[in-house]
């Protein structure tokens, strides 16, 4: 029964919900003088009680939209560097962080994260107090899509090509509009429009569009301007009309983590040779792409009413751990604390097949292991990118985005 019409019955009938019709008088006498049958106070507690039957309808007929418009939810996208177990619930071609020593830290146990403990979507939840975001694809969880919901899997891209065997964005985008159709089937079309409005979208994607780039052509270097121009416009048209969808459907709050130094990787390092800090190359298609991102983002703001963005300058932030790691905190920030070869970049971290080191001063580690940072590096960029200032994250902080009114 809806709302209103519940409402409708109860006052209709409300003389009736104690077995006493009061809605006429008895004998020619007035209700207040018919004492006989019924004194002034049981009348009073009749209609208190009819009342308090009342509000405890509209409250449970209304709770799920009523909790759902005081929520700032946030929905993320992305690669391993968000994937918080979305990889070990459908297969993923490579699998998941799924064994020892992933989650050793902070869950003493995998938890599908690519790290020690949690990773900067989990730091986000807490600093927005909402529960920690649940994978999409979790098998038999009953998952509550106004506090948001995690899409990213391990390798994705913007490119389906590029990553043939994972759950890359546009797959990532086709589970967000069944989440959407959820939505409208639990609160109605105008509470989830409401909702979706409000909502922060998050998103890490296109390191691995790189590195897939990069090893494509790494014997024909140094390449044109023209050939880089063209592949990262491609990244950035199929970036943008991925954009434009959640837009469409109510989205307006969009945070956005760009790509770090891929060149410092201890992986590529490991897969080139290098025994430097970091290699230029590489990582010059990752400051090509978040250059020409940010003009992106900045021409979406003029296009698009009430398009609003936050874009966090992880290529930086990482950067400078990597060359200034003490400064950080960090006494080893160039060898991954997990995996084997040359700066423990061989990606045999987890694999059962093969033989690993595992590092027994985690703390002071900035990489993980050979693509992956550690739980503290983490927090640390969480707290950048949620109250950092314009010399980190710009034009808003998350803080500022999740507090946006709309």
């Amino acid at each position: 029964m809806k709302i209103v019409e519940t409402v409708e019955y109860i006052v209709a009938n409300q003389n009736l919900i104690h077995g006493v019709d009061l809605s006429r008088p008895r004998c020619g006498i007035s209700w207040w003088g018919f004492v006989g049958h019924i004194e002034p106070g049981e009348l009073i507690r009749s209609m208190f009680n009819t009342l308090t039957l009342l509000c405890a309808i509209l409250l449970s007929l209304c709770l799920p939209s009523c909790n759902a418009q005081h929520k700032t939810p946030f929905f993320v996208f992305g690669d391993s560097l968000y994937d918080n177990g979305m990889s070990l619930c459908c297969g993923v071609h490579a699998g998941g962080a799924k064994y020892w020593p992933y989650g050793e830290n902070y869950f003493k146990e995998p938890s599908g994260r690519f790290s020690d403990g949690l990773i900067i979507p989990d730091f986000i939840a807490q600093y927005a107090v909402v529960p920690l975001l649940k994978p999409y694809l979790s098998a038999g969880v009953k998952v509550d899509y106004t506090d948001g919901i995690n899409f990213a899997s391990s390798t994705a891209c913007v490119l389906n090509e590029n990553c043939p065997y994972a759950i890359n964005l546009k797959v990532q985008l086709t589970y967000f509009n069944e989440a959407v159709e959820n939505l409208k089937q639990s609160l109605g079309e105008s509470h989830t429009r409401r909702l979706l409005s409000k909502a922060v979208y998050l998103f890490n994607i296109g390191q691995y569009d790189y590195v897939t780039f990069f090893r494509n052509n790494i014997g024909m270097y140094p390449l044109s301007s023209s050939t880089k121009s063209q592949y990262i416009n491609l990244i950035l048209g199929n970036l943008s009309t991925h954009i434009k969808t959640i837009y469409e459907q109510g989205g307006r709050k969009f945070a956005f983590q760009n790509i770090g130094p891929i060149g410092c990787m201890p992986a590529i390092k490991y897969e080139l040779g290098f025994n430097e800090v970091c290699a230029d190359e590489p990582s010059e298609l990752a400051r090509l792409h978040n250059h020409a991102f940010a003009a992106l983002a900045n021409n979406l703001q003029i296009q698009l009413p009430g398009f609003n963005y936050s874009i966090y300058d992880f290529y930086t932030a990482l950067y400078n751990r990597v060359l200034y790691g003490q400064t950080y905190g960090f006494k080893e920030s160039e060898t991954a604390c997990c995996g084997g070869g040359a700066f423990n970049g061989d990606d045999s971290c987890q694999k059962l097949d093969r033989a690993f080191s595992f590092c027994n001063n985690l703390k002071d580690h900035l990489w993980f292991d050979a693509w992956h940072l550690t739980q503290k590096a983490y927090h640390q960029i969480s707290k950048e990118f949620w109250g950092g200032g314009l010399d980190v994250v710009a034009p808003y902080n998350l803080e500022n985005l999740f507090e946006l009114i709309y």
